[in-house]
């Protein structure tokens, strides 16, 4: 007996039946939004994971309603959770916007072309996110000041300097002083009674990134900064979960599910 292939077949069957164990069996191209929330389907269509709330900044578009199943009757049984063979997927509420196409053309547009065509089309479509999200900074210098939806932008906690945004009207090199705004904002989550699973280390912070690291330019030059906080509601039927005060427990402990700020 070859000893010696005989112990690379098992570490083969080993490393596959491995790999087969870790796949979740949800993937990017079994997904689909329904009520502003994006959903991850198991390849078998059993069950469906909510992935993220896509907000269109609207304060009375507030309420996150988690079914007990999909439009076709796939059962919503995870908020969170792990994609492909094991990639985490926090759930979150995230800032949605339609990047527009290009024109087509005979060659490639120039960065500079580029910029220009998304700075008028946001400066046409003034209620659209687009173009019109800033990146808020925890400092007053930083050097990751990366694009944020079309925008080129960072932002103090509150009293420093913000740069243009795409669609405002000028461009400047951020010495100008702007004007924060701040508006207090409650997201209710609505848990239907199939939910039976969370991503790991779900936490405030993790849901409400987006919306606390980015601001609004609007049409005066202010800055409109929401200050978000969540309330959770829960079917009764559910037997995982419960929610006491807007509070989410797990039944099983009593002990909370999403991880505060504190």
């Amino acid at each position: 007996m070859d000893w010696g292939n005989t112990m690379k077949k098992i570490l083969l069957l080993l490393s596959a039946a491995l790999l087969l164990t870790a796949c979740t069996g949800y993937n990017n191209s079994t997904s689909v939004t329904e009520n502003g929330v994006y959903y991850h389907i198991s390849s078998n269509h059993k069950e469906a994971m909510a992935h993220s709330f896509r907000w269109d900044g609207k304060e009375d578009n507030n309420v996150i309603t988690i079914p007990d199943t999909l439009s076709d009757g796939t059962p919503v049984k995870k908020i969170g959770g792990f994609t492909g063979i094991g990639v985490p997927a926090s759930f979150g509420i995230d800032y949605y916007y339609e990047w527009p196409a290009l024109p087509k053309s005979t060659k490639p547009m120039s960065e500079e072309e580029t910029q220009a065509f998304y700075k008028d089309y946001a400066n046409d479509h003034p209620d659209e996110l687009f173009g019109h999200l800033v990146k808020l900074d925890k400092t007053e210098e930083s050097s990751d000041d990366a694009p944020v939806s079309g925008s080129e932008a960072s932002a103090d906690s509150g009293e420093g300097g913000v740069t243009e945004a795409l669609g405002a009207d000028e461009v400047n090199d951020g010495s100008a002083e702007r004007e924060f705004v701040y508006k207090d904002i409650t997201f209710t989550i609505n848990i239907g009674r199939n939910v039976s699973s969370m991503g790991a280390n779900m936490s405030e912070y993790s849901i409400l990134y987006d919306i606390n690291h980015c601001g609004i330019l609007q049409p005066d030059g202010t800055v409109l900064v929401y200050r978000p906080s969540l309330y959770y509601n829960v079917d009764p039927e559910n037997e995982t979960y419960y929610a006491a005060d807007g509070i989410l427990y797990t039944t099983a402990d009593g002990m909370p599910v999403v991880k505060t700020d504190d």
